[in-house]
């Protein structure tokens, strides 16, 4: 049996295997966390979005509902349309037997044509005077006992103008047998001609298949149901008895989730009826789990052929490090006439060539006098590190990687040239700063300026808008360059980073004489006159304090302080940079450098 190797600790791991582990394990972090929370976002806005739906569908059904009564009430104004049959109501009850039977006839008649209506759920139509005139579907009387004023409808459309809805009639016998339980819309019937005579009531009776086929065409999905309770909780229609005591739950609690099913209701205030949707939320977000199961095993399967890229990409990169590293090795037993051999160009090629030079180095070192060369080389390696640091403070690392990120989003949601303009945005404020200490005319300023807010615009979604009124006259005048870019970058920080609110930032001219005036203004939040006091005692700051300001500057970078000395030293103490602020009402920082061409007016 072979002997297993003790496994050894972190600290003695080499560093393509602790880059290689570390890197999995952010990536197949960031892999899961990120299918966790697109799917809990997902759900959520999808449970939101099927509530809405659902809503509406119930908004329409109770329109629908109410549509289909108003065509029922608009049956009980049928009579007034014709002057023969209301003639004939409100004339006194004939004398002879003919003349009651011909007016019985002339009425029922007219209730006929009624009856030959489009729609098949009209049972009964009957108007009930001293008399009891109808029309029916189905061989029924209007009440068994003929003493209409025995029934509470009857009573009640006797005592006022408005519709009597009465939501249980009695029922009839259907087309194919067995009994079918209807409703009725009653109505005063009143005389033409001395609107104060009440004549009788004239009713309408319909079957529930009207209302059964609106429901039934509002689509609820598998696994839920649609409802209608009365004002005593009694259920008027139900599309499946299995969820009857959720949706009773629904009256106590609506637009909410019980029991696994999501409940939503609407009310039809007019014949006092609720309308209960019942959808099971798991069957609603059967899709949503399926989608991400696919999106994570597509994300780990991502993940993995990204590990085996990045071991082959590794072992790749890291070989001439570890090359020079055994070659170091070498160096400190004594031996110097080792040399790295690579043709690259990029970093590693740089660290052996560097490699190279420093073993030739030592090697004169050794030759020639050990404690000079060494000064010589350690100032120079320091001007070199002064200068990296300079140029790391103008590049802003943490812009760039929000620009590089900004661009990578744009080009995987397809937004190709909006990544384009992005890249070129990026190039010329690049190229810019590579001229941070030289001149360039006011027009260059102002693309940095249209390239910087750009992206940034971009990158806040529109929280961030800015407009540009600087005199095109002015655009040949030159200035030190970045000489605005700080000033911008200080408003997007301050007014737009740290809060979610719309933010604009304007930058204007203005000529004084002598004085060209450029102005950075914000809406944001401004500054009370202690932190406003405070800034421009760090703005106003001139001396080269290497103990007082040394990780300021390198916090800030060529931010006021430095756009403001940078101005002073080059013009004078003439001008600079002012700033005025209010809490709530912004800040405008203030720019002032000579322009000769002035003139006194």
């Amino acid at each position: 049996m072979l002997p297993v190797a003790p496994i050894r600790s972190y600290r003695e791991w080499s560093i393509k295997t602790k880059l290689l582990a570390m890197t999995g394990l952010l990536l197949l972090s960031s892999v899961f966390f990120e299918s966790y929370l697109s799917y809990t976002r997902y759900t959520r806005d999808f449970q939101r979005q099927s509530s809405e739906k659902v809503q509406q569908i119930l908004d329409q059904v109770t329109l629908n509902i109410d549509t289909y009564l108003d065509d029922l009430y608009r049956l009980t104004l049928y009579p007034y349309r014709n002057e023969g049959i209301m003639e004939a109501l409100e004339a006194p009850s004939p004398a002879t037997e003919l003349a009651q039977l011909e007016k019985r006839r002339l009425i029922e008649n007219y209730l006929d044509e009624i009856m030959i209506y489009p729609r098949g759920d009209i049972v009964r139509v009957s108007i009930v005077t001293d008399e009891i005139y109808s029309s029916a579907r189905l061989p029924t009387k209007l009440v068994p006992n003929e003493k209409p004023e025995e029934y509470d409808w009857y009573r009640q459309a006797l005592a006022t103008q408005a519709y009597i809805f009465v939501p249980d009639s009695g029922s009839a016998a259907g087309e194919r047998g067995g009994k079918v339980r209807t409703f009725s819309v009653a109505k005063q019937l009143r005389s033409i001609s001395n609107t104060q005579v009440i004549l009788g009531v004239i009713k309408a009776d319909a079957d529930y298949s009207g209302i059964v086929d609106i429901l039934e065409k509002a689509e609820m999905g598998a696994g839920g149901g649609l409802y209608i309770l009365d004002a005593d909780n009694e259920f008027v229609y139900a599309s499946a008895d299995a969820h009857k005591v959720t949706a009773l739950s629904g009256l106590a609690s609506p637009d909410a989730i019980a029991d696994g099913y999501l409940l939503s209701t609407a009310s039809v205030p007019r014949i006092g009826w609720t309308i209960v949707a019942v959808n099971s939320v798991s069957e609603m977000n059967r899709e949503a789990i399926a989608t991400r199961n696919r999106a994570l095993l597509f994300s780990v399967g991502c993940a993995v052929i990204a590990l085996l890229a990045l071991i082959v990409l590794t072992r790749h990169f890291l070989k001439p490090l570890l090359s020079i590293v055994k070659l170091m090795k070498e160096v400190e037993m004594g031996k110097l006439d080792v040399t790295f051999q690579s043709e690259r160009r990029d970093e590693m090629g740089y660290l052996g060539a560097a490699f190279n030079r420093l073993v030739g180095r030592i090697g004169i070192m050794l030759r020639e006098n050990t404690e000079l060369v060494k000064e010589v080389y350690e100032s120079k390696l320091l001007q070199q590190e002064a200068q990296i640091n300079a140029l790391f403070n103008q590049i802003r690392p943490h812009f760039i990687f929000n620009t590089l990120n900004l661009i990578s989003l744009s080009m995987q949601s397809g937004k190709q040239e909006k990544a384009i303009e992005h890249i070129n945005a990026l190039s010329s404020i690049l190229r810019g700063m590579s001229q941070w200490d030289k001149e360039m005319p006011l027009r260059k300023e102002v693309e940095l300026l249209h390239a910087y807010l750009g992206i940034q615009s971009s990158r806040y979604e529109g929280r961030l808008s800015y407009a540009i009124d600087i005199d095109p006259a002015l655009f040949g005048h030159h200035v030190p360059a970045l000489l605005l870019q700080p000033i911008v970058e200080n408003a997007v920080v301050h007014a737009c980073e740290q809060r979610k609110e719309p933010t604009t930032i304007t930058v204007s001219s203005a000529l004084l004489p002598g004085k060209l005036l450029l102005e950075v203004r914000d809406d944001g939040p401004g500054m009370d006159e202690e932190t406003l006091a405070t800034l421009m005692r760090k703005v106003e700051q001139l001396e080269d304090s290497a103990n007082a300001n040394a990780a300021e500057r390198t916090r800030t970078g060529i931010g006021l302080v430095n756009v403001n000395k940078r101005i002073k030293v080059k013009y004078g103490a003439g001008y600079g940079l002012s700033i005025r602020s209010a809490p709530g009402q912004g800040t405008a920082v203030t720019l002032a450098i000579p322009y000769p061409d002035t003139k006194e007016g």
